[in-house]
């Protein structure tokens, strides 16, 4: 049994930087998009400095 699927590539910090500006572009309000990021590890802080911006 397969546990993990193999690295297709590897991609360069510019290249998250390109991700993160695509989203706020988009109209996300936060981003977090730099390498190894684990999206809710940071969760509730940015969900704190999210409201505090929109207020």
């Amino acid at each position: 049994m397969v546990k993990h699927v193999p690295d297709d590539r590897f991609v360069p910090p510019d290249e998250f930087e390109a991700y993160a500006a695509a989203a706020r572009a988009t109209g996300f309000l936060m981003v977090s998009a730099p390498p190894l990021t684990r999206s809710p590890y940071h969760a509730g802080d940015d969900f704190v400095r999210l409201r505090a911006a929109a207020a």
